[in-house]
């Protein structure tokens, strides 16, 4: 095990509120920095995916030593809004929480402190990632949609390591 798994594997089994990892993926460590978004599609069961933010959606991860995950997602056409109705569709066009994570074998475990939307405050949020050199991919398991109400979805989501 690399000498930052170890500090992670340390640090992370002290999370409140989260049980210790049966075990962490050898490249667990090389998850915390900043990565940025290079896109995100929504897939409702029995549809084709769709880039429900457009084809250059924004945003960023952020994963820390301590155990700390933060995320924030948007459309690139967004404008601020004025009229309570705009202010609202602003929450449509977003996504953010953040929480204390732990990595299990393929997995990054999320328990979201604070969120956009309240669907996910308190909750256990399963990720499901690779990592090739610079490039991040996740991808949810099946789950209700704060975007899609009343829908069910699997989203994937591509990032880059940003230096």
């Amino acid at each position: 095990m690399r000498p930052g798994l170890t500090l992670a594997a340390l640090l992370l089994a002290g999370l409140p509120g989260l049980a210790a990892p049966a075990g962490s993926g050898d490249d667990a460590g090389d998850l915390v920095g900043v990565w940025r978004l290079r896109s995100f599609s929504h897939e409702v069961p029995g549809e084709a995916p769709r880039e429900i933010f457009g084809p250059q959606p924004r945003g960023y991860l952020i994963f820390t030593d301590e155990g700390r995950m933060m995320t924030i997602l948007t459309r690139p056409d967004r404008r601020p809004g004025v009229a309570p109705a705009e202010q609202a569709a602003l929450l449509q066009s977003m996504v953010a929480y953040t929480g204390r994570y732990k990595v299990d074998d393929d997995r990054v475990i999320v328990r979201p402190d604070v969120s956009w939307n309240e669907i996910f405050t308190g909750t256990v949020q399963v990720r499901y990632y690779a990592l090739a050199g610079d490039t991040l991919s996740l991808r949810t398991a099946e789950q209700p949609s704060a975007l899609l109400p009343g829908r069910r979805v699997v989203a994937t989501l591509v990032y880059e390591r940003e230096r």
